[in-house]
């Protein structure tokens, strides 16, 4: 157990005590402290009922003194809570360092917890008597992504559109949006850039060309911004993505690629070739069943190392696994595309996701998918920013030559442009997608 003594140094009795009785005399400073301060930040449990009172109050927009607490607080307890509530006011000079003394608080309520998650781990590991070190290291992932997301509240990412414009003229660097092409012309013109903190959602029916459309954009991010890209790859091996990428930058057919892949191929390799496959800062990871706290420590390991990221390709997102597992999948996947949507917009960072479709479009004439089509849909319409299906007539109809070689995108979704389809040359056996 953590002994009490080493909790002594993590909480403030006066900094508790000062933004108590700053909100006490001056209501409205609740207004600097609202979006990150809550009950449990408190270290003492009558400074959290007296908060607990107060908050009641703030949201029935009641304005409330020392004595409306007191009756108020009668229900809870028999404490003296007049002489105490007096005692502080008393101590307070003014309510304009409510901000400084509340973060404070907060932030040693986080320090706490951090203690006390890490003194759990320690105790687990010297007293089991088999170590399961990826448990361990799971457990460290939820207890630090828990305390990442408490800690990010306390940025106030609010702006008065009017400091906004003034920031925007005197500032061209102000909103430091990042913008990236998809490679496509006939695409581009579409949906024009993706956005850093965009959801792309890339959908299809197998055999479509989904995993070779997204790695042909994460080359041509990587290559034409020098940013490092990072996929991962929950279905294919490295090995695998590794001779799809060969294969459309050398413009040679998987199999020979594959066949004659050795040592002894690489001398005959152009060395503009070789130059474009070292210069790629492409990052691909196979781990399965992967959950959106791992994803985003892996994104953030890169970022720290490289100082930025291009682009993230998830492959795909039905494999991926849950934080808080249910029975009921859709409400999984719904929790999944919601935090891949608050991952791009935490890192301003493009994420594609790559999904499955239902098989129920098999029975239908026109097969082109429909946003209905999305397996296991749940909420991905709602919190992808765009959503494009590829479809290719030759997969159904092998005798049609017509449409040989030949992908349909559809924009069926695009939540600041237009939406519409596009046809592009895919060949599939060098995974690689071409304009017309």
């Amino acid at each position: 157990m953590l002994k009490k003594n080493l909790l002594k140094n993590f909480y403030s009795t006066y900094a508790e005590q000062y933004v108590l009785a700053s909100l006490i005399l001056y209501n409205n400073s609740w207004n600097d402290i609202y979006y990150f301060l809550n009950v449990g930040d408190f270290f003492f449990k009558n400074h959290q009922i007296i908060f607990s009172i107060i908050l009641e109050f703030l949201n029935l927009n009641i304005n409330f003194d020392i004595y409306s607490i007191c009756n108020r607080i009668k229900i809870y307890s028999k404490f003296n809570f007049l002489n105490y509530l007096n005692y502080i006011l008393q101590k307070t000079p003014n309510p304009y360092n409510i901000i400084y003394y509340a973060h404070i608080i907060h932030n040693t309520y986080l320090l706490r917890k951090i203690l006390l998650f890490s003194n759990n781990i320690i105790n687990n590991i010297l007293n089991s008597e088999k170590i399961n070190i990826n448990e361990i290291l799971i457990a460290i992932e939820l207890n630090v992504f828990d305390i990442f997301k408490e800690y990010l509240k306390e940025k106030n990412d609010s702006y008065l559109l009017s400091s906004i414009f003034n920031e925007y003229f005197l500032n061209k660097n102000f909103f430091k949006d990042f913008y990236i092409s998809t490679g496509f012309k006939n695409l581009d013109n579409i949906i024009k850039k993706i956005s850093g903190g965009d959801l792309l959602i890339i959908a299809g029916r197998p055999s479509m060309g989904k995993t070779s459309f997204s790695l042909n954009i994460a080359k041509h991010v990587s290559d034409k911004y020098d940013l490092p890209v990072i996929i991962f790859s929950m279905e294919m091996s490295s090995n695998q993505i590794l001779l799809k990428f060969l294969s459309f930058i050398l413009d040679e057919d998987q199999d020979s690629i594959n066949k004659s892949l050795n040592s002894e191929i690489l001398n005959n390799f152009n060395k503009n070739y070789l130059k474009i496959i070292h210069s790629l800062k492409i990052f691909i990871d196979e781990t399965v069943n992967l959950n959106i706290m791992q994803i985003y420590a892996k994104c953030k390991f890169l970022i720290k190392e490289y100082g930025s990221l291009g682009l993230i390709v998830i492959d795909y997102l039905q494999l991926m696994s849950c934080t808080n597992p249910t029975q009921n999948r859709v409400l999984e996947i719904s929790e999944i595309s919601r935090s891949l949507k608050c991952l791009a917009k935490e890192l301003n960072i493009p994420v594609i996701a790559i999904s499955q479709l239902n098989r129920n479009l098999e029975s239908r004439i026109n097969k082109r998918p429909l946003i209905s089509d999305l397996r296991e849909s749940g909420s991905i319409e709602q919190d992808a920013d765009i959503i494009i299906f590829i479809y290719r007539d030759e997969v159904y109809e092998t005798e049609n030559l017509l449409n040989k070689n030949v992908a349909e995108i559809i924009v069926s979704k695009h939540r600041n442009g237009p939406i519409g389809t596009t046809n592009l040359y895919f060949f599939n056996n060098k995974s690689k997608f071409s304009d017309f």
